[in-house]
């Protein structure tokens, strides 16, 4: 029995507005690696004797729901009602696609 499942508001916002934190600096830190790595190989007399994985954080972003209150119809006030976590969808198309570590497990999937 497979249903999706939620915190509540109070509770789920802070975890989602962290993860949506740790994505940006992950993906911030990965990018800045990747770009060192880069310079050094093109600036090498001979390419380096490993492949370099070209590896990526999906793009994401935090979108949040307003409600208006029906109690004050002529209230220009909204407050969140849900919060929820965006993620890009990956299609693999003709390439190769691993996944190395996903929500559930943080243990690399290598195999």
């Amino acid at each position: 029995d497979y249903r999706i499942r939620h915190f509540a508001l109070v509770d789920e916002l802070p975890k989602l507005f962290r993860e949506a934190n740790v994505l940006y600096w992950a993906k911030a830190l990965l990018v800045s690696r990747l770009k060192s790595y880069y310079h050094a190989v093109a600036g090498a007399a001979e390419p380096p004797p490993f492949n370099i994985p070209h590896v990526c954080f999906v793009e994401a972003g935090l979108a949040l729901s307003y409600c208006q209150d029906s109690s004050k119809p002529a209230s220009k006030a909204a407050s969140v009602c849900a919060g929820f976590l965006l993620k890009e969808v990956i299609d693999g198309g003709d390439e190769d696609f691993v996944k190395y570590i996903h929500n559930m497990d943080p243990d690399p999937l290598l195999d």
